[in-house]
């Protein structure tokens, strides 16, 4: 059989990590993050090192390094940073116990780890103020890096000082015949893969199949990295750092936490139609390739830097905000309602989101109409928006909450794609008027909740189980139903059986037997609310109707109030009570007539 013995591009070659630093100068790109492992991530790592160590294991593997060539001796860490750098760290802390001639040789030894000298130097730690370190991590922790390595303190916030600070703490409790022999063992034994990427070939490609193979990176990273790849050129650099400072802002706004993730999809899904969340960024750049394509743009970097910062500005990032915490003292949701006052209707965008907020699939959809509002500049053409806005928004709700009560299980797999497809028909159409908003949710298997009959009967024998729906449901009515909202604050308020859930109390309730009482508890009909202090749990309490109605007499909810005025607690008046809401739901949650089929 014939061998090819003809070399590869990209080349994987196990290595010791102090021999790898000796490869040349190590620099971590312009986009990368900075430093960020946590004092857990340090300290797992100590342990795992001081483990192996006293175990005098042959070697102990840290994973696959990437670097990228960028000219002679001198190249990108692609990936790896935080364990290159935490070992230089590492090596730094060592470095001041042999210093002072403790142990010249091993000062000299992990010297030459920490800066760019030749094996036979004669450098100490005293004089490495002028010596150039072989690692350069990102802008925002190179002089505290540097100042590290050289044998100076550092201030106390940061994660490279809590790294530091985990660090010293444990050698302060090792002597220093144990660091000698520690140093030994990693300088000898402390292996990697180094995965080396010539300057020739795009780096984010051989990053993203490492990703696809099990590296564990978010596709907001992929996503952003994909972005940068379009403004390495030396002529981008002004537009990369904008772009760049646009990303890190984001990620700022959002503490880098989930919604990071969620706003990024949705905005996209804005941009392209449904993308699975799990083929995210390969959908993402599949999309951004497309659109390079059909563009009429100058260069690809034009439409991506667009794209950039659309996805980065404050404002899309405020609209998601509003979205998903929605407040009545929130900047864009006080001015929308300001704008459609004019619209004769009891509920306003707040409680619209208010209700769609615990539906993440309609995101994009309110995340599209809300952008466009907020980046009209014209006044008059905003108002027009809002109006337009508020009807939409309102259709949306009504058909998302008559669904979610009416059908029981609200599926977003049913409607992800449709509602992806209309957000971003929102996005792209010239007016809100010629958005195919209605024919949208008509088309959907559960259109028949546009109708009120249909709608009245699914509610006559629903029951909610869940207390979050149960109390979402029970809060739109009493939004509905009073005027006085500013005395009610929902997080005081809990959803009450009226009919105790618990069988042991059935025996002070005539007019139920075992089978009603089971056939009762969760009925709409048996549902009200009561606030926290109100709602008391035990026997004494929940003995009879009578006992409790002296708490629903005095309660602030005017629907728990004429609970009262019952005089008996039977089927039959769950019954009765559960058709009178089942028709208020009706008008809480209507269809605006000129979205109604006709």
């Amino acid at each position: 059989m014939a061998t090819n013995t003809e070399s590869t591009v990209v080349t994987a070659e196990a290595s010791l990590l102090s021999q790898l630093l000796y490869k040349g100068k190590l620099e971590v790109p312009w986009h990368q993050r900075k430093y960020d492992w946590s004092k857990e991530n340090v300290s797992e790592l100590l342990i795992d090192l001081d483990e192996a160590f006293r175990e005098d294991r042959e070697s102990y593997f840290l994973g696959a390094i990437v670097l990228v060539e960028k000219s002679d001796r001198s190249w990108e860490i692609n990936d790896g940073q935080q364990r290159i750098v935490t070992y230089s760290l590492i090596c730094a802390r060592l470095a001041r116990m042999f210093a002072n001639k403790v142990d010249p040789q091993r000062e000299s030894i992990a010297l030459r780890n920490l800066f760019d000298l030749s094996t036979d130097h004669t450098e100490s730690l005293t004089q490495s103020d002028k010596l150039e370190p072989r690692v350069s991590p990102p802008q925002d922790n190179r002089v505290n890096y540097r100042l590290l390595l050289r044998g100076h303190n550092i201030g106390t916030n940061g994660k490279l000082t809590t790294a530091w600070n985990e660090i010293d703490r444990h050698f302060l409790l090792v002597d220093v015949e144990k660091a000698k022999q520690f140093f030994d063992f990693v300088v000898r034994k402390l292996e990697v893969v180094c995965i080396s990427v010539p300057k020739r070939v795009d780096p984010n490609s051989v990053f993203e199949t490492l990703n696809a193979r099990g590296k564990p990176l978010a596709d907001f990273d992929l996503i952003r990295n994909h972005i940068y790849s379009f403004f390495n050129d030396d002529s981008e650099q002004q537009r990369r750092d904008t772009v760049h400072e646009g990303l890190e802002r984001l990620r700022r706004w959002f503490r880098d936490g989930p919604r990071t993730m969620e706003y990024t999809r949705c905005f996209l899904q804005c941009e392209y139609g449904y993308l699975p969340k799990d083929q995210l960024y390969r959908k993402t750049k599949m999309q951004i390739k497309r659109k390079i394509e059909e563009s009429s743009e100058n260069s690809e970097a034009d439409y991506v830097f667009r794209l950039a910062n659309k996805f980065t500005e404050g404002e899309s990032a405020a609209v998601f905000n509003s979205i998903c915490s929605p407040r009545e003292d929130d900047t864009i949701i006080s001015r929308f309602i300001r704008d459609t006052r004019k619209i004769s209707d009891s509920r306003n965008v707040y409680y619209f989101l208010h209700d769609l907020k615990h539906y993440k699939v309609t995101q994009p959809i309110v995340f599209a109409l809300l952008a466009r509002y907020v980046r009209e500049l014209d006044g008059r053409k905003r108002k027009a928006v809002a109006r337009r806005a508020h009807i939409y928004l309102k259709a949306l709700t009504s058909f998302v909450m008559r669904t979610a009560l009416a059908t029981q299980k609200f599926e977003p797999s049913d409607f992800e794609s449709g509602f992806s497809a209309l957000a971003r028909d929102i996005m792209g159409a010239d007016s809100l008027d010629s958005v195919p908003f209605a024919s949208t949710l008509w088309d959907s298997d559960k259109n028949e909740v546009f109708y009120d009959c249909n709608f009245i009967e699914h509610m006559k024998q629903a029951t909610i189980k869940e207390s979050r729906k149960a109390k979402r449901f029970l809060l739109g009515l009493v939004y509905h139903q009073q005027d006085d909202l500013n005395i009610i604050s929902e997080n005081k308020y809990t959803v009450e059986h009226i009919l105790p859930t618990s069988p042991e109390h059935l025996k002070g309730w005539a007019h139920f037997d075992p089978k009603e009482h089971k056939d009762s508890i969760h009925l709409l009909g048996n549902l009200t609310l009561l606030s926290d202090g109100d709602n008391k749990p035990g026997a004494a309490y929940n003995r009879s109707f009578e006992k409790k109605k002296t708490i629903f007499e005095a309660s602030l909810i005017k629907m728990t109030k004429e609970v009262s005025r019952v005089s008996e607690w039977s089927p039959a008046e769950i019954q009765n009570r559960q058709l009178k809401m089942a028709r208020l739901a009706c008008n809480v949650w209507d269809f605006p007539d000129e979205l109604r089929k006709k």
